[in-house]
This record gives C-alpha cells, sequence and structure tokens, in this order.
C-alpha cells in the first residue's frame, strides 16, 4: 500500500533531512576543531589557554573589565610617580648647578640634570607609545570590533620569539590579571626607563625590561595561508580549450579541466549497485609543476625576514621551537637545514586543497534486461520414440 503524502508524513521527512544534516554539521566541525588542537604545538596550546582564561574573566563581566582598564596602563600611578621624581630631581640639580660652591659640584650637578632631562624626554615617548599600543592590543588579544581571534589566521599572533610572555605582560598592564599584579616604572643604571611586571599570571616569573623597546614589540598577525593558497590555485595558469585563462581551481574549488586527465576517468558504483560515480584523476605533475615556483618564490621571500618567518614558522606549521637565527650562505638568518624544512612545508601546504580526483556525475544504474533464450519448436513424429 502506498504511503499517504498528507502534511505529517512529508513534515517528518523533511525534519528528518534536516537533523541528519544538522548532525552532519557537528560532526565535521567537531572533527576540524579536533584536527586543529591535535596539530598545535605544546607551547601554542598553552599560549591558547592563557588567553582563554583572560578572555572568560573579560567577557563575564566585561563592564566591570573595562573600568579596571582604566586604572592600567598610561594611568598607572607609578608612572605618574616616576613622572614626578624626575621633574622634582631636574629642578633640584638645576638648582645645585646655579648654586655650586666649585666647580666640580657644577660638573655633576650638570651631567645629573642631562641624564633627568634625558629619562623625562623619554618618559614621554613612552606615554605616547602607550596611547597608542595599549588600545590595539585590547583589540586584538580579545578578537574585538571586527578584529579576527589571536591564534587564527588574521589575528594576533600567540607565540614566537617573546610573545608569551609579551602578552601577559600587557595582561597586567591593563589591570586584567587581578590585584595581586604589578608594573612598575623606574629608572635603569643607563638613565633609561625600564618596566618591571610580577603577578600570578607569570607564575613567579619577574619580567623586566625596556619601556621603549617592550611597549613597541609587535607579536605580528599569522599569515592566513591557506587563504593565500586559494587564491593562488584561482589565479590564471593555463588556458582551456576555448582560449580563455583558467587557474587550477575554479571559483567553488573544483579542478577546472585542463588540470583533470579526462580520458582516465572512471566509474564506482554504489554498495546498493542502484547509482554510479565518476571520477577523474588530476594531472598532479602538470599541477605540481605550475605551482611549486610560485610556493618556493613566497617561501624565499618570508625567509628574507627572521620575524616574518619565524611567525609562519611557530604559528602555522605549528613549530614548538623558534628558528635557529644564523647567518646562512645565502644571506639569510636562519639555518641551512629549516630553510629546506620550510620550503618543503610550504610547498605541502597546499596538498590539502588538491584532491587526487574529481567528483563527476552520480548517475542511476541502469540495468539490461536479460532476454529469454528463444527455443525453437521443432515437431515430434512417432518414429523418434521407438
Amino acid at each position: 500500500m502506498a504511503e499517504n503524502n498528507n502534511f505529517t508524513t512529508i513534515n517528518k521527512q523533511v525534519n528528518k533531512i534536516w537533523d541528519d544534516a544538522a548532525y552532519g554539521v557537528v560532526e565535521e566541525v567537531s572533527s576540524s576543531i579536533s584536527k586543529a588542537e591535535a596539530s598545535m604545538s605544546k607551547s601554542q596550546k598553552e599560549a591558547a589557554q592563557v588567553q582563554r582564561d583572560v578572555s572568560a574573566r573579560f567577557f563575564q563581566d566585561t563592564e566591570a573589565a573595562l573600568i579596571q582598564t582604566q586604572k592600567g596602563s598610561i594611568r598607572n600611578p607609578a608612572l605618574a610617580e616616576l613622572g614626578n621624581e624626575l621633574i622634582w630631581g631636574i629642578y633640584h640639580s638645576s638648582a645645585t648647578v646655579e648654586n655650586a660652591k666649585d666647580r666640580t659640584e657644577r660638573r655633576d650637578a650638570s651631567i645629573q640634570t642631562d641624564s633627568l632631562e634625558k629619562s623625562l624626554q623619554e618618559l614621554y615617548k613612552v606615554i605616547e607609545l602607550g596611547k597608542e599600543n595599549d588600545p590595539l592590543f585590547l583589540l586584538e588579544y580579545f578578537g574585538r570590533d571586527g578584529m579576527k581571534f589571536p591564534g587564527q589566521p588574521g589575528g594576533m599572533a600567540l607565540v614566537g620569539g617573546e610573545t608569551p610572555t609579551w602578552c601577559k605582560t600587557m595582561v597586567i598592564r591593563s589591570g586584567l590579571d587581578g590585584g595581586n599584579s604589578e608594573e612598575k616604572y623606574y629608572i635603569g643604571e643607563d638613565g633609561e626607563v625600564r618596566l618591571r611586571y610580577s603577578g600570578s599570571i607569570l607564575n613567579g616569573e619577574i619580567v623586566d625590561k625596556p619601556a621603549l623597546q617592550w611597549l613597541a614589540y609587535d607579536p605580528g598577525l599569522i599569515l592566513d595561508l591557506k587563504g593565500d593558497n586559494i587564491k593562488m590555485l584561482q589565479s590564471p595558469s593555463t588556458l582551456d580549450t576555448a582560449g580563455e585563462p583558467v587557474g587550477i581551481l575554479d571559483k567553488s574549488l573544483q579542478y577546472n579541466d585542463p588540470f583533470l586527465l579526462l580520458d582516465k576517468a572512471y566509474q564506482e558504483i554504489s554498495d546498493d549497485g542502484k547509482t554510479q560515480t565518476e571520477f577523474i584523476p588530476a594531472n598532479m605533475s602538470m599541477i605540481i609543476q605550475s605551482i611549486k615556483p610560485k610556493l618556493r618564490a613566497k617561501a624565499s621571500s618570508l625567509l628574507s625576514d627572521y620575524t616574518l618567518a619565524n611567525n609562519v614558522w611557530r604559528n602555522v606549521f605549528n613549530m614548538e621551537e623558534d628558528l635557529k637565527f644564523t647567518v646562512a650562505p645565502n644571506g639569510n638568518n636562519v639555518n641551512e637545514e629549516q630553510q629546506v624544512e620550510f620550503q618543503k612545508l610550504m610547498l605541502e601546504s597546499v596538498k590539502p586543497l588538491l584532491p587526487v580526483v574529481a567528483l563527476g556525475a552520480t548517475t542511476d544504474v541502469i540495468k539490461k534486461e536479460v532476454q529469454p533464450e528463444m527455443v525453437e519448436e521443432v515437431e515430434l513424429t512417432a518414429d523418434q520414440f521407438n
């Protein structure tokens, strides 16, 4: 008996389709996240965990967190205290110059005045640097106002060089590490303005850095290598049969015909035997020949700048340690063996975008009807039974 196609039946069927699709999405996303986490280095996982913990506190009560940030950075009372000390120090040393009893006292006071004035001018630069970079850190570290999330392509790098430590100190500077943390300004032995950090986020470590250098530190953004590779694969590489320029992949990330071995197409029948799907092998030799020079040039360009190369090495290729800084024969500041590995990883980065075969059409299997064997009728005579 045929099933009635009433509203209830159709609605159940559609809901079942949606449920299956939703389950498929859950499976795909979960698998993608698991693979991404599995590929991360130990240091990447640690830096990501620190960022998640700080973010949790930030977004749990954003209003309170933003109020707390108003107490840090250039509003840190320690900054004003150091400024006052320098100004009063200049005042007193200048007075000593004016009232010196002898040349030696005047000379010493003059040297001290010059040193204090240089420190004060540097402090002004530190203040301006803080005004410029502090708001940017809050946007990049929390992925706000259209910024990509840190640790993701296009987002702020979380590892490489001194980035993990710098991020922690900027959390302290922003007032987001709790009441026991401290950012202290002071004048170093050479008259430079320095910063000293302590707090729970540093796990007992004390970080002491020159202020101008530390506040100007740039962790860099993570290269969107997959996005760049897609653009490369879609850029014109050859001509099709109509003489039009085409890339290896089209806009839907499917192979264009010139890069397929169309004469090697084959079909596979489904397990139930009802459908058959066409598969067309990719002309991988032609593809690699086309992309290899481009990827090599890209890798060479990155390797010419140690900082950029190290950012990719740590955040894209997920390496645990920084590149070894050296002077290689080709002039790059990267270890020779690591340059070779970098080039190899760059070439392999495009492999996930290039399936071995292209998926063709899926059609129903048409089975030929077996015709019954024709039997010739023969008349039998009485003699044949004797």
